[in-house]
């Protein structure tokens, strides 16, 4: 077991020293201009020497980011248990569900800048809508994948329909629903960028847009490297709290 955790360590460590490595000596072999493509170390130097710099920004899509995918996993649990209780209701909403998850939000954010103006509501609005979709697609996978035996046996036992969905539809489902929040904090993610790559001057990807301008890439790759750390964070939290709570499952 502890040769397996060793070896989960490793293999991360060498791929980033491999990938990053091969990066930094190809810029210089070939000697790209750093307003192309710059090297991995100017791009780390920047995060650290100019992080006084990012910091608002990266509060600012934290703060988008959190509300917006509070709201939406909760909602979208909801609605799935909603859809899955009807089957009329499942015709009605699945293809917009289905629609909604497969259309690129860029293309839906400047229609919702119309309607609600620039600012952060319209960011947090695009996080809720990108990330509820992934939530009830997968947690309506979960619910309709519980065994009909389970089903059977709390109505055998005289279970009322909420504590049944309590005490065996959402245990049972928990895995599923556990990989569409985990997906739909990536989604909340991209969501929040596309959404200030098309509006506003605050925010990592409003960064994004303006250093890439100017061409300033270093800076640029930097804010890229501090969205993907977001969406790692958010990841790993919730990779730790399935693996705290399904623990009875593992």
């Amino acid at each position: 077991m502890n040769g397996r955790k060793t070896v989960n360590f490793i293999s991360p460590v060498l791929m980033f020293v491999f990938l990053f490595g091969g990066w930094e000596a190809l810029v210089r072999i070939l000697e790209i201009p750093k307003w192309l493509l710059p090297m991995p170390s100017a791009v780390f130097a920047s995060m650290i020497a100019n992080f006084g710099e990012f910091l608002p920004h990266i509060l600012m899509t934290i703060g988008t980011v959190l509300p917006g995918f509070i709201i939406a996993v909760p909602l979208g649990l909801l609605l799935a248990s909603i859809i899955t209780s009807s089957k009329i209701v499942s015709g009605a909403l699945s293809p917009y569900i289905t629609f909604l998850v497969t259309t690129p939000l860029i293309t839906l954010v400047p229609l919702l800048m119309l309607i609600m103006g620039y600012g952060m509501n319209v960011r947090v609005v695009t996080v809720i809508i990108q990330s509820f979709a992934v939530v009830n697609m997968n947690a309506c996978t979960g619910f309709l994948n519980v065994p009909l035996m389970r089903t059977e046996l709390m109505q055998s036992l005289g279970a009322s329909r909420l504590q049944a969905y309590f005490r065996m539809m959402l245990p049972s489902a928990a895995a599923d629903i556990f990989t569409g929040i985990r997906l739909s904090a990536i989604f909340a993610t991209t969501a929040c960028i596309s959404a200030e790559y098309v509006g506003g001057n605050t925010g990592l990807g409003s960064q994004i847009i303006k250093y890439s301008q100017f061409l300033k890439t270093a800076e640029s790759f930097a804010c890229i490297f501090y969205v993907a750390i977001i969406g790692l964070a958010m990841y790993g939290l919730i990779s730790l709290a399935q693996r705290k709570i399904l623990s009875w499952k593992i």
